[in-house]
């Protein structure tokens, strides 16, 4: 980790080598089959008055091999929180479990059932390997959208401002230090948290947005204007943050509950986040540079230029 979190080019680095991010470079060989729909959190397909919402997501062998609980529950929160970055709420989901022993596989199930009570999503079908040489979990959800509202990743513009939305009330797991835990709270104001995606998806407010994934705050950003085609900046040091947690480590957490979107009504928007219980804050500003910058008040180092290179390794 960097030993001085003010010297910018040293967070770069760091940033730019941690595995959540870099693992995203193999997104790029599925881009001819997932089409339009590359590089969103969920795809979707109109229904009637509603859109629906698809999303799939498979858990890192890294946190089963840390916390087996752990890796149930996130297999549903991971999902969950794609469905509600489209402006979706969560119905169905689906599994594929591999397992060495039966009680590995009670372990993680245990996990799977608390998330799908806890954030009132539905198992519908499932599939399990036993006797399988690894443990794994890969689940796919189900959502609903109302038809012509739902948020794309691909659609931000530049003069956009990027908001960073985040729920800050917990803790890291004490395992793995880049997963941010704050669902221990009343199952409403939970809920409610995730549910502001929806608001601002109705409210037809938001150019794009994007759920805070394992590529970590400032890797989820890079990912959303390079799949809008666009460049822009954050200023690290304006992203909310819980105490305690150092900045580099927080840059690269995946937190339970966090967003980032772009919009031209930033006050709206930041109301919206913040009377549901998330911390909001205008971090940045899209542009036409087809780079992505991180910025420490007046010092400013590229991240990612996208004339040359990938997050999705399509350079």
């Amino acid at each position: 980790m960097a030993d001085d979190e003010t010297d910018l080019r040293g967070i770069v680095a760091e940033l730019k080598s941690y595995p959540g991010l870099t693992r995203k470079r193999y997104a790029g060989i599925f881009r001819d089959l997932v089409g339009e729909f590359f590089g969103e959190d969920a795809g979707f397909h109109s229904l009637q008055d509603c859109e629906v919402v698809l999303t799939s997501d498979g858990v890192w062998h890294r946190v089963l091999e840390a916390d087996l609980y752990w890796g149930g529950f996130v297999s549903i929160l991971v999902n969950a929180h794609d469905v509600y970055a489209m402006g979706a709420r969560p119905l169905m989901a689906v599994n594929v479990i591999s397992a060495r022993s039966a009680e590995e596989l009670e372990e993680m199930k245990r996990g799977m059932e608390d998330a799908l009570r806890l954030f009132r999503v539905r198992m519908v079908k499932g599939h399990v390997h036993p006797d399988s040489p690894t443990n794994s979990i890969d689940v796919a959800m189900v959502g609903i959208a109302s038809r012509g509202r739902v948020i794309r990743s691909s659609t931000a513009k530049p003069g956009d401002r990027i908001i960073i939305a985040v729920d800050t009330d917990g803790r890291p797991h004490e395992k793995l230090a880049h997963n941010f835990d704050s669902t221990n709270k009343d199952p409403n104001q939970l809920i409610s948290q995730f549910e502001s995606m929806v608001e601002l998806a109705e409210r037809g407010i938001l150019s794009a947005g994007k759920d805070l994934s394992n590529a970590g705050i400032a890797g989820t950003v890079a990912m959303l204007l390079e799949t809008s085609g666009a460049g822009g900046w954050i200023d690290v040091n304006r992203v909310p943050r819980p105490k305690g947690v150092g900045l580099v480590q927080w840059l690269k957490t995946y937190p339970a509950c966090g967003f980032a979107v772009t919009t031209r009504s930033e006050e709206e928007v930041l109301n919206v986040f913040r009377e549901r219980g998330l911390e909001a804050e205008v971090v940045g500003e899209v542009d036409g540079s087809k780079r992505m910058r991180l910025r420490m008040g007046e010092v400013e180092e590229t991240f990612f230029d996208f004339s040359r290179e990938s997050v999705f390794g399509l350079r």
